[in-house]
């Protein structure tokens, strides 16, 4: 069992607070992100997934866990992690994707759902700097891949960047929107012209991936073509999302240490 600070429980509670809040206004499932600086430790995620379920206990007994979803960093330790709370019954969210690898990998470990970036993290947090290379039609891919393979996981597109690419992307499995872009649309006018010129979904955007083999049970060749993908872009950005979320979970838990007196 491995060691924990008050102020990473503290951050947990926190997080599964504000789920509760949210959980009367929806009818779906609510996310909990686990800690990002365990995404490279198996055993420290499936203690999370484990931890954040009791927790959801103790702190509302009348809780129906089977709406509480895990996002676990798509690393190949988190999506072995997957494959394991699968079993257990705990549901989990693959975030972090940026390839194929990453998504053939996250429909076998039994993740519910899957979080393909269409932009790298940095594009949010750096005005100066432009994703030239959006992962938009990887969205569509991957629908039609795990139809074509009969993979229940739903494709849960993130981190766009316009109302445009939301309307490109109309026909996913599901999409995480910031508050803005919702108003953005709820605002808009003529979206259904604008859906039926521009999104992906009408043609036929599959590729030929029945040459990619399983990857649950081959930890070598899953790393291999994982560090080849895009020439490297695809490992590049994932640590550079597991760093950039690191920092925050980091920043956090600082914030927790200086309010120590009320967490007691």
């Amino acid at each position: 069992m491995a060691h924990q600070t008050l102020e990473e429980l503290a951050f947990e509670v926190m997080a599964i607070r504000l789920a509760f809040l949210i959980i009367p206004n929806i009818t779906g499932a609510v996310h909990v992100m686990a800690n990002p600086c365990y995404s490279y430790h198996t055993e420290k995620i499936v203690e999370t997934g484990e931890r954040l379920h009791k927790m959801c206990n103790l702190l509302d007994p009348a809780f129906d866990t089977n709406r509480c979803v895990m996002k676990v960093a798509a690393t190949w330790e988190g999506l072995q992690t997957c494959r394991q709370l699968a079993l257990c019954g705990i549901k989990t969210l693959a975030t972090t994707v940026f390839t194929t690898e990453q998504v053939i990998l996250a429909g076998e470990a039994g993740c519910v759902s899957m979080s393909p970036f269409v932009h790298e993290a940095k594009s949010h947090f750096d005005e100066k700097y432009s994703d030239e290379m959006p992962l938009l039609r990887l969205c569509v891919q991957v629908q039609q891949l795990y139809k074509k393979r009969s993979i229940n996981t739903k494709v849960k597109a993130c981190a766009m960047l316009s109302v445009d690419e939301i309307l490109h992307l109309a026909g996913v499995d599901a999409l995480t929107i910031l508050p803005e872009d919702l108003d953005k649309l709820q605002k808009g006018t003529g979206c259904v012209r604008l859906v039926e010129y521009q999104y992906l979904f009408g043609g036929n955007s599959m590729s030929d991936h029945s040459d990619y083999p399983s990857y649950l049970d081959d930890e070598s060749t899953y790393r291999l073509d994982f560090a080849r993908s895009g020439q490297g872009k695809g490992q590049y950005k994932l640590m550079q999302v597991v760093a950039i979320f690191s920092d925050f979970q980091f920043k956090g838990e600082q914030f927790m240490k200086a309010h120590q007196e009320t967490l007691h």
